[in-house]
């Protein structure tokens, strides 16, 4: 009797340790976080394709008129997304296959590059930017 006896108090007592650890490993209730707004407003789709085409036309003058031209294939589209990060897909004019990787939270971008015939698989080029940088305000 007394072994089961203490054996009910050492459960009890684990019981009371394991909820105070998992109190412990709680969220916060926001009480002591303060929260910047602009940290909690993430990239939408639309404004990343937007601010690629910025960026692209940017850094090659010449593209616009290529473009208006229609005498190549160029365009730009949403490839994936998901909560956390959005690819563009940019088909230039050379036939490459230009991707940039979007972090949909701070806009740090990177970019790929695929070139049929050229290069055997998607490569990881040394260009990285921050997409924010290429908003446009309406």
């Amino acid at each position: 009797m007394k072994k089961t006896y203490i054996t009910a108090i050492i459960a009890i007592i684990m019981a009371l340790l394991m909820m105070t650890m998992l109190a412990g490993c709680g969220g916060s209730n926001g009480a002591s976080e303060a929260t910047d707004p602009a940290e909690a407003e993430t990239i939408t789709d639309e404004q990343a394709l937007s601010a690629i085409k910025n960026y692209c036309l940017e850094r090659n003058p010449n593209l616009e008129s290529i473009v208006n031209d229609g005498e190549y294939e160029v365009n730009w589209e949403i490839e994936a997304t998901d909560d956390q990060e959005i690819v563009v897909l940019f088909r230039s004019y050379t036939g490459a296959e230009v991707r940039y990787y979007i972090d949909r939270a701070t806009g740090d971008t990177y970019v790929t590059e695929f070139v049929s015939g050229i290069t055997e698989e998607e490569e990881r080029t040394d260009e990285s930017f921050n997409v924010k940088d290429y908003f446009t305000e309406d």
